[in-house]
């Protein structure tokens, strides 16, 4: 072998070894960000025709995080200048609901949930009724499309907001949201592909460029609690209640109509003393869409609500193998039809937290853990500070269903801590479907009656 061989021999050497350091490190990197990622932020597949999704599927959270450990997070964001729109192409997934969602600076401003949702020609919407649950042919596109927009044939359109004064382009974002997948989809997204997202131009129907940009800090935001967070009241008199959380509080909170600052969500929260057992009782469970045993002719009926969980969260962090969030099919129920749920300190001792979970598992009530009282955002140690929280979720409720969160007054005062009992849910605004907590003492859980139904 010559000189020059030599050195085009060492040359390829030196650039393969280039190479796989700069993969060695990227992995490195990338692993050590999904190990101190509560959302396990991931991103979607794209091809030349369709733009990228962020996907977010978290497996444990923390505050500010408060997201749903059985759902899935699709989120888009890109910029309006009044001209571009997007077709999203996908299948309705094997799960308990979808929707899409519409933000303008992170409120909701137009929602588009499943059964809303016209399938494409040959497929079904397997979320209408008398509808195969598992029918194979399951396509639909969504149309998103500028505000007064022509919709003319368009599919299921779906509107941006109207355009802010001035020319300069505004950010929104689209998110796809998808609770409870069938047991035998593990992805957390209903055992389906990413639906693609094709930008077209509005007037011409021309194809279009993909939004290009950091769109990270905006993306942060999803699943968080803002800056400006306020907890519902803690317990008064041991008695433990529920509050619908403002949307001001809440960036990028779900629900089926626009949201403003003046709004609240659509799940319930309660605030709780981090060293007290919490013993929350639901004297009826309201039906829910069970599809944890569907079979190939099962077929869709509407139940009071598609999804039903109770989460725990605060400033520690949850995880699912630890039942942070107990949902839907996994909820353990009472002979007289009613739900008991535990939320045991995670600072009592080991020996402690095993005796009462064992009592309240001879009891039959679900058994969660209660996070500790600390800084809203980590190692914010001067900053704001959380207690634990529970919050009560019950999803696309039927019209009328009298157990609706949506039942439930709005508070518009300043302070939502200082809000009065005539806010929260109770008998006379959720009829017995209303959550009712107390806390407890560890001795006058484990030897008295306390929180035993």
């Amino acid at each position: 072998m010559n000189t020059h061989e030599d050195i085009r021999m060492l040359s390829r050497l030196l650039v393969c070894l280039i190479f796989v350091t700069a993969l060695f490190l990227t992995a490195g990197e990338s692993a050590s960000r999904d190990s101190t990622s509560a959302s396990n932020t991931q991103y979607g597949a794209a091809d030349a025709n369709s733009c990228r999704w962020v996907e977010k599927a978290p497996d444990w959270v923390r505050s500010p995080i408060q997201m749903d450990i059985h759902a899935g997070y699709r989120i888009f964001v890109f910029y309006s200048d009044g001209t571009i729109g997007y077709r999203v192409r996908g299948e309705f997934p094997y799960a308990a609901f979808m929707s899409f969602t519409i933000y303008d600076n992170a409120y909701l401003y137009a929602a588009l949930t499943d059964y809303e949702i016209e399938a494409d020609p040959g497929s079904i919407n397997p979320f209408h009724s008398n509808e195969l649950v598992n029918a194979p042919n399951r396509a639909y596109t969504v149309t998103v499309l500028p505000h007064n927009a022509r919709r003319d044939s368009m599919a299921n359109p779906i509107f941006m907001p109207p355009l802010p004064k001035g020319s300069n382009p505004t950010p929104l974002v689209l998110a796809q949201r998808i609770y409870l997948g069938e047991p035998q989809d593990q992805d957390r997204f209903g055992g389906v592909d990413a639906p693609t997202i094709e930008p077209f131009e509005v007037r011409t129907s021309a194809p279009a460029a993909c939004p290009s940009g950091d769109f990270t800090a905006i993306i942060d935001q999803f699943g968080s609690f803002g800056g400006n967070f306020s907890q519902s009241p803690l317990p008064r008199n041991g008695k433990i209640e529920f509050y619908r959380a403002p949307a001001s509080s809440v960036p990028f909170a779900d629900g089926s109509s626009p949201l403003t600052k003046h709004d609240c969500t659509s799940y319930l929260m309660a605030t709780v003393f981090p060293d007290k057992l919490a013993v929350v009782r639901l004297p009826a469970l309201p039906t829910f869409f069970d599809n944890a045993h569907i079979t190939d002719t099962t077929r869709f009926e509407e139940p009071e609500v598609r999804y039903l969980s109770m989460g725990s969260y605060g400033a520690s962090r949850l995880y699912a193998s630890d039942n942070e969030n107990v949902a839907g099919p996994d909820l353990k129920t009472l002979p007289d039809g009613s739900a008991v749920f535990i939320a045991i300190p995670i600072r009592l001792p080991d020996r402690l937290k095993k005796e009462v979970a064992k009592k309240a598992d001879k009891l039959g009530y679900n058994v969660m853990p209660l996070a500790e009282y600390g800084p809203l955002f980590p190692f914010a140690v001067n900053g704001p500070k959380i207690n634990p929280f529970l919050i009560y979720r019950n999803k696309v409720p039927r019209e009328g269903f009298v157990g609706s969160i949506l039942n439930v007054s709005c508070f518009q005062g300043s302070d939502f801590s200082e809000a009065s009992s005539d806010y929260a849910a109770s008998p006379q605004n959720m009829d017995s479907y209303a959550p009712i907590g107390i806390e407890c003492s560890l001795s006058d859980f484990l030897h008295g009656d306390c929180g035993q139904y």
